[in-house]
């Protein structure tokens, strides 16, 4: 029998639908956490959440494919998998409304003040009232638009906000059709009321929202972050958040999770945190857990899954006889 580790925490958490699929397809499931430098020993599939897979685990392993429960892939050694012929596969569009939901509600939380209202209420019990602003004619600049910057952006348009997206791979005669604008990132900074990052993690986009970067927003602006932490220099951000530099942040991921206690962000006031929760809906997390399952059934069934993101694995699987989907 063919045994998967499965890593994902909230992988058949909520529904056994997932778990159903694999094991009526003859998989044999284990659960951990966490997993050290031979921990894949044994296992032909895994169903990867945040843990770190590096070049030594797979060595040490007989792991056939990787099933990402998410997109992003920066904790998984890409180059060491595709050597080694190892297929690894994501979760695209899974749960682009998910984050984008929380997207949209950082904007509303961080204009309409919601945070500090509750709290000087609730915890402090004191009835003071706060100036918000209307999002009717705000401007939001998207960097990255991918599938969640897209649902970002239909949902800002539907309150009346100006849409500007930043996004070297996308043509501007697509984004005019969506009703959205092209824009240099600099200038996209200079104007947007609100910034939100939407881009992978990877060796160009590692603090593409640095200190210079930060210091072409409006004093009046607020940053959000539901993409990865390393997108952003936490150091520079905590700076501009204490000195008034920018208004404030809404921020979903850290470079480093759990945040630690020490995190210079928990002496900003300005700030709205939650612990990467933006894929954490009943419907996002099951529509991860079927494609994560069915990635694994299908390549042992003699196919090609879909979305494959180390591509060039895929000519040394059909050299094996796998068979494209149709």
């Amino acid at each position: 029998m063919k045994r998967v580790l499965v890593l994902a925490r909230t992988f058949g958490k909520y529904s056994n639908e997932p778990l159903a699929l694999l094991q009526n397809n003859g998989f044999e499931i284990e659960r951990r956490e966490k997993v050290d430098a031979d921990g894949l020993k044994g296992f032909e599939a895994i169903v990867v959440g945040v843990q770190r897979i590096t070049r030594e685990m797979l060595q040490n392993s007989s792991v056939k494919i990787i099933a990402k429960h998410g997109v992003g892939v920066d904790n998984i050694d890409l180059e060491a998998a595709t050597e080694l012929g190892i297929p690894v596969t994501v979760t695209p569009n899974a749960n682009a409304v998910s984050v984008a939901e929380l997207t949209i509600g950082f904007i509303f939380a961080l204009s309409k003040k919601l945070i500090d209202l509750h709290n000087n209420l609730y915890q402090k019990r004191q009835f003071v009232s706060n100036v918000g602003l209307e999002l009717h004619g705000k401007i939001l600049g998207i960097v990255g638009f991918g599938s969640i910057g897209k649902e970002v952006a239909k949902r800002a348009l539907c309150l009346g906000m100006r849409v500007l997206v930043y996004d070297p791979y996308v043509e501007e005669s697509n984004l005019r059709e969506l009703g959205v604008e092209k824009m240099e990132l600099d200038e996209l900074l200079r104007q947007s009321d609100f910034v939100s990052l939407h881009v992978p993690l990877n060796e160009n986009t590692r603090h593409l929202i640095g200190r210079e970067k930060i210091s072409l927003m409006k004093r009046t602006a607020y940053l959000i972050n539901t993409a990865r932490g390393g997108v952003v220099d936490e150091k520079a951000l905590a700076e501009a958040l204490k000195s008034g530099q920018i208004a404030g942040a809404a921020l979903d991921v850290f470079d480093v999770e759990p945040l630690p206690a020490d995190s210079p962000f928990f002496d900003c006031p300005n700030v709205i945190m939650t612990p990467h929760v933006g894929a954490h809906t009943y419907e996002a997390i099951l529509r991860m857990n079927m494609m994560a399952a069915e990635s694994i059934v299908d390549f042992f069934n003699g196919k090609i899954p879909k979305h494959v993101v180390n591509r060039d694995v895929i000519t040394k699987l059909i050299e094996k006889g796998f068979s494209p989907q149709s």
